[in-house]
């Protein structure tokens, strides 16, 4: 099931010149990330966040993100080795500056113990561009990776030029009580 992830993200990005969607869907993004865990005794972690979008015929993306981090879990006491992410979703403008979206991840969680935990992600949100700056996502979703557990996610992206964006991302676990916090760079690959 892995593989028909990495195939449709591949076909999407090939497909992309034939999208017509906003270019909210249409990047590469490179940061870093802090991940504060509420639970006494575990300390916060860093890593490298590798994420990518690509739009393909106007409705559909494809999306990947890929975390190095070193996070403690409180969960079955586990310690992340790294958290790979491969999805499909839909989107549908409601207006010029606005869409909603839908989708399904498949997330890997390889823990530094050798084994993988794997689940699903499915959620729903908003993208809004304020203006030829500044962009805002708003996401909530369902996660059963490791246990059952909704995450909800803000993002802000302030464009420097047309092409190349600032990103800041809040990404929070409700019953895992871990806080993301990742700032980055983001190439929008599609005016």
């Amino acid at each position: 099931m892995h593989s028909l992830y990495r195939v449709a993200f591949a076909a999407a990005i090939l497909f992309s010149p034939l999208a017509q969607a906003s270019e909210t869907f249409d990047y590469v993004d490179i940061g870093y990330s802090l991940q504060n865990t509420d639970y006494s005794g575990f300390g916060d972690s860093s890593s490298g966040t590798l994420k990518a979008s690509a739009s393909a015929f106007g409705w559909l993306h494809a999306r990947g993100r890929y975390h190095a981090g070193n996070v403690r879990l409180p969960e079955k006491n586990a310690q992340q080795e790294s958290w790979s992410v491969l999805g499909l979703g839909v989107h549908y403008p409601l207006s010029a500056q606005t869409a909603i979206f839908l989708g399904s991840d498949h997330n890997e969680l390889e823990l530094q113990n050798g084994s993988t935990e794997r689940g699903w992600y499915h959620h729903i949100g908003l993208r809004h561009e304020f203006n030829d700056k500044w962009q805002v996502g708003l996401e909530i979703g369902e996660s059963d990776v490791l246990f059952r557990d909704t995450a909800s996610l803000i993002e802000a992206i302030y464009k420097v030029t047309p092409q190349v964006g600032l990103s800041a991302t809040l990404r929070d676990y409700d019953d895992l009580d871990l806080t993301e916090y990742e700032v980055g760079v983001r190439w929008f690959f599609r005016d």
